[in-house]
């Protein structure tokens, strides 16, 4: 038999379309990662090479078409669970601090946006007029009387009123009209000084900005930068500034700003380890993350339990849980807020309840100790829901046959508890208590939103507070303080992922050898 000859439609004829999804996308994305290049952000541009790579290939390949949408969900697990972790820890590795957030491609573009009015500039009285679309314009009148008209970005040109576009001159001499842009009054200058001396106008090389409220002057770019010789040049003042730990440093100590980031190696580590000032809280603080997280936890887990067994036969039990679990379902925030209020010395319900009946009471927001006590209450009433139902639903795994077989043996019932229920208990509920251990070890919402890690530590000479924990004191140093130091904040938040993960191991390492020992 003879093969029967089909001619290929015009559909096979086509492209395409995921080969052409696939050649936009990397065409996109290839763009974005030479713009990071361009700007010194290798990290984000080295990790976008991954998506690219997966995408291609679970599009293109026939043999693993069938895996394209799980490549898009590892993409998704790469840039936003992966990629943190990696660019803090490359974070670490830098003197990124206040003043130092640019590469140095950035702040060598920043310098040369900067402006300055030469010597041999030209000066100008000027007027402004803006259009209907918000543009602005300028009329510029030199000290020889000649008039200019000076728009964003186009060439100054000179102008004549009543020429084309340019309105007739009225008594002041200065156009009604410019490009159907209407001329503001002076009392409209006054708010809008700021927005218009912020704006470039004309070309370069001789930009003109408004320079006061009655003239304006041709600028020049003030810095300089030779690649060659990797520095940069003041031309007002002629000093040569060359880069040094992340700034360009003039011989006579003149520094120029912005800075930019720099590689360090482990230094922020070893500063972290061995810094004086770093020991002096950095072990309050420590001694007080263990035992607010290990307090939070065991408590919780202990009310919970408790109410699980005590309220477990009583009647109208659903309407006891539904009673009982009304802190978890509302925001953590908002049950913050609420206890800081009831708290508060000035007018906090408990604090007046407290001085009418006993005459005085603890400063929950001021005295250390009662900060602390008030935090883990807070945490236990915010978490023992929680631990509530999940003991609840362990307690219905327990097979009740143990239990009679115990009783038939004589067991009371403390020995029943302690020695089948809770051990059975642990086993079910022993990942939850270590996954629940680690967030409070981490907790940062509570400990910033009731009282952000204040009282502060007394003679401390970095800030840090009495109840702050390892990731607020982070936070304290990375974010609030006017010499933020990200590179060293990171370093911190390696050392206390590393630490939480060791702590996490071992306590898995711990249940499992509970469920050989059951």
């Amino acid at each position: 038999m003879t093969a029967i000859q089909t001619r290929p439609s015009l559909s096979d004829l086509r492209p395409n379309g995921r080969h052409l999804f696939v050649v936009a996308f990397d065409a996109a994305m290839l763009w974005l990662i030479w713009q990071l290049v361009q700007d010194g952000s290798y990290p984000l541009a080295a990790i976008l090479v991954v998506p690219v790579v997966m995408i291609t290939i679970s599009f293109s390949v026939a043999r693993l078409y069938a895996y394209r949408w799980l490549s898009i969900g590892l993409c998704l697990t790469v840039l936003f669970v992966l990629y943190p972790v990696l660019y803090t820890f490359y974070l670490s590795t830098t003197s990124t601090a206040q003043g130092h957030i640019l590469t140095q491609q950035q702040a060598v573009a920043a310098l040369e946006r900067t402006l300055y009015v030469p010597e041999d500039g030209q000066s100008y009285s000027w007027a402004a007029y803006q259009g209907e679309d918000g543009s602005y314009a300028l009329w510029l009148t030199d000290d020889q009387g000649a008039t200019f008209v000076a728009r964003i970005g186009a060439d100054t040109s000179a102008g004549v009123p009543g020429e084309a576009g340019i309105g007739a001159a009225d008594e002041s001499g200065l156009p009604t009209t410019l490009d159907g842009a209407r001329r503001l009054e002076r009392r409209e200058l006054f708010g809008l000084l700021d927005t218009l001396s912020a704006m470039t106008f004309g070309t370069p090389p001789s930009e003109i900005k408004i320079t006061s409220l009655s003239s304006a002057a041709t600028t020049q770019p003030r810095y300089a930068y030779d690649a060659a010789q990797d520095t940069v040049t003041d031309r007002q003042t002629g000093l040569t500034f060359r880069p040094e730990n992340g700034t360009f440093v003039a011989e006579t100590g003149e520094e120029l700003r912005p800075g930019f980031f720099t590689d360090v190696g482990t230094r922020n580590f070893s500063r972290f380890l061995s810094s004086a000032a770093l020991r002096g809280p950095l072990l309050s603080i420590i001694l007080w993350n263990f035992t607010y997280a290990i307090l939070s936890v065991l408590l919780s887990f202990a009310l919970g339990l408790f109410i699980a067994v005590l309220f477990d036969n009583l009647p109208g039990k659903k309407i006891i849980r539904m009673l009982l679990i009304i802190p978890y379902p509302i925001p953590a925030l908002v049950s913050i807020l609420i206890w800081r209020n009831l708290l508060n010395p000035d007018f906090g319900a408990l604090v007046k309840l407290q001085e009418a009946l006993f005459g005085s009471a603890p400063g929950w927001l001021t005295d250390p100790t009662a900060t602390r006590i008030a935090i883990i209450v807070i945490n236990v009433w915010l978490s023992y829901p929680y631990f509530y139902i999940v003991s609840s639903g362990a307690l219905q795994a327990i097979p009740s046959e143990m239990l009679d077989a115990a009783a038939v043996d004589g067991a009371n019932v403390w020995q029943k508890f302690s020695r089948i229920t809770l051990p059975l208990l642990l086993l079910i509920v022993g990942p939850l208590l270590v996954a629940s251990f680690a967030f409070t070890f981490n907790n940062f919402n509570l400990i910033f939103v009731f009282n952000q890690g204040n009282p502060p530590i007394a003679g401390s000479p970095i800030p840090a507070g009495h109840t702050d924990i390892l990731i607020s004191f982070v936070y304290r140093l990375g974010f609030n303080t006017s010499q933020a130091d990200y590179g060293l904040a990171a370093a911190i938040s390696i050392v206390l992922f590393v630490f939480v993960a060791l702590i996490t191991f071992f306590q898995f390492r711990y249940t499992r050898i509970l469920e050989d020992r059951v």
